[in-house]
């Protein structure tokens, strides 16, 4: 770039961030806004609301964690959008696209005259810079697999400045779907850290806030460590609202980093929060609330996309000492179905609802949560609490309590059948339904062992060292499309909880659902694709690989002040459209 352009981009910053209102630096005429028709609002304030950690990143690619999410989407943006309220795709930074017969080729028409936050344009450039970056195995960035599709990431290919090619290696059911919250960098600042082999750690915590570019609706302007993150207006935005007023309304937003539930839930009923909303407003959090209302709403939107589930060991290998993941025994126990489909029988979870979320969540009997009203399938057997029902499974396959002592015995030598369950540690909900599990189960003649461990040490042990017997842990999916969950539908996907990285199948039914996904992923067809789905759910629950608990509600508060809140059932619940929200005059 000729250096008087730099200096003269350089004044323009300069004077965009004196200015009172700096939306008059983006203009040029040309530029490919996007209008949005029913939108309207007032221009200027401040919100207020918390994450519970400090950000790792200032680089959504490279952001981990909705912490680190909630903050890096505000300064990034993507060719497409989910809107979260529509649950539908929607253009962003793509203004339209179009996909061969195919439906394995996509060309994207990109917005033209859209800048980068500091001034910089938008190009085709960008696009393929930043699914370089994104697929590139030495950087591994935590995004990448949002976009691998039938194993194989898209090829990108530059047509001309504002239009570009995907191409997939197989037709794309879902469409462009996975490209939500894929931020498009500016290659201009991130090619040199790129070559150099520093993409990983620029724009980390102790950067510049200048230094960080994007084309979300703000700005980073501020951040201090354990204290808080202030977000500023990016003045070269590209939607605008009916009137014609560039977008965001806010002028600022400000994270404090909070990571007590309980100092969060104080501060907003103080009204020194503007917004609260799941996971960190829990159920005793809102039912507190809703005792006191006064000047904030609580909407409970009923179950969200995240469950919990139960589910047993089933890796049949051996560790690198010879010694096997699980005691044959026990694994031969644990493979049966009639033995999961008995301690499905055997929970309680209209008890586990009451008991844990205080009512606030709903009972769950298939893989796929309630609350996902396009995917879950109603037409699944459900396996209702009944106590009876699962002492007559266990019979069947042989479990007895030939002593009586209210233990049922397995195997050659009739041991007592007692069983270790890990859950996580700190999470109340969780370390309650196990405790409710160790009761259901031992009306049955099972014995519980609970051991509370830290959520990235059960990941452990499920995902590599394979060394547990039971496990009662979260998914929590980012969207409704079954497509972006594939590594845990799919046998040899890295997180198929029960046995993960399978080279092939190792049960029919597996097979099965194997088919039934690649159906599903490629398919153009939405009843087919519909029909492939149900099918799959259909078998899980008639093997219960993972037994489903509960969904719990997702429950949000706001303050009474503000305007154009959209609540989703869908994580960030309440700031996905912080462009649009809007401080009112009272």
């Amino acid at each position: 770039m000729p250096r008087l352009l730099r200096g003269l981009l350089l004044l323009c910053f300069i004077l965009a961030s004196i200015a009172y209102d700096p939306p008059l630096a983006q203009e040029p005429e040309s530029a490919d806004f996007l209008r949005i028709p029913n939108l309207s609002g007032l221009r200027g304030g401040n919100i207020v609301l918390a994450v519970s950690a400090d950000p790792t990143s200032f680089n959504r690619m490279m952001a981990a964690g909705l912490p680190g999410a909630t903050i890096t989407d505000r300064l990034s943006a993507g060719l497409v959008h989910i809107n979260r309220s529509s649950l539908q795709v929607e253009p962003a930074l793509a203004a339209r696209w179009e996909s061969d017969q195919s439906g394995r080729i996509f060309t994207l028409h990109l917005r033209r005259g859209v800048r980068f936050s500091d001034g910089s344009p938008f190009t085709a450039d960008d696009v393929v810079f930043s699914f370089q970056a994104l697929t590139d195995p030495k950087i591994q960035c935590p995004l990448a697999g949002q976009i691998e599709v039938d194993g194989a990431f898209p090829s990108v290919k530059k047509l001309d400045e504002f239009t570009i090619q995907l191409a997939f290696k197989n037709p794309v059911g879902m469409g462009l779907r996975m490209l939500d919250s894929v931020p498009i960098l500016p290659k201009s600042r991130l090619l040199k850290a790129y070559q150099q082999g520093r993409f990983d750690s620029a724009w980390g915590p102790t950067v510049n806030p200048a230094e960080v570019v994007g084309l979300g609706p703000y700005r980073l302007k501020e951040y201090q460590r354990n204290v808080k993150v202030v977000l500023e207006r990016n003045s070269y935005y590209w939607k605008k609202d009916r009137s014609g007023q560039t977008l965001p309304y806010l002028d600022t937003i400000t994270l404090l980093i909070i990571p007590d539930l309980n100092s969060e839930a104080l501060r907003f009923r103080q009204g020194e929060l503007d917004m609260m909303c799941s996971p960190s407003l829990n159920p005793e959090h809102y039912a507190s609330l809703r005792r006191s209302l006064k000047n904030y709403t609580l909407r409970d939107l009923g179950p969200g996309i995240t469950m919990d589930y139960v589910w047993f060991n089933l890796n049949r290998g051996s560790n690198r000492a010879g010694k096997p993941f699980v005691d044959p025994e026990k694994l031969a126990l644990f493979e049966k179905p009639e033995f999961r489909l008995a301690v499905s029988h055997a929970l309680d979870r209209d008890g586990m609802v009451r008991s844990t979320l205080l009512g606030l969540g709903v009972p769950q009997y298939g893989p796929v949560s309630t609350g996902n009203r396009q995917w879950h399938y109603g037409g699944t057997p459900k396996t209702g609490y009944s106590p009876a029902r699962a002492r007559e499974l266990l019979a069947k396959i042989g479990l007895r309590d030939s002593d009586r002592d209210g233990i049922l015995e397995y195997g050659a030598m009739r041991r007592p059948l007692e069983i270790s369950l890990f859950t996580s540690r700190g999470n109340n909900v969780r370390e309650k339904a196990a405790q409710i599990i160790q009761d259901n189960l031992a009306k049955i003649g099972i014995r519980i062992a609970i051991q509370n461990l830290l959520p990235n040490e059960i990941a452990s042990r499920f995902l590599d060292s394979f060394d547990y017997e039971a496990i009662l842990f979260g998914f929590t999916g980012t969207d409704i499309a079954p497509d972006l969950q594939t590594n845990l539908w799919y046998s040899s996907g890295n997180i198929h909880f029960w046995q993960p990285n399978q080279t092939k199948p190792e049960r029919e039914w597996e097979a099965a659902i194997d088919a039934l996904i690649t159906k599903l992923i490629r398919s153009t067809d939405s009843a087919e694709r519909k029909a492939a789905f149900n099918r799959a759910q259909d078998i899980w629950a008639k093997n219960m690989p993972a037994i489903p608990t509960i969904a719990p509600n997702i429950l949000a508060g706001w303050s009474n002040r503000l305007g154009n809140i959209r609540p989703s059932i869908l994580p960030p619940h309440l700031i996905w459209n912080a462009e649009e929200i809007t401080k009112l005059r009272r």
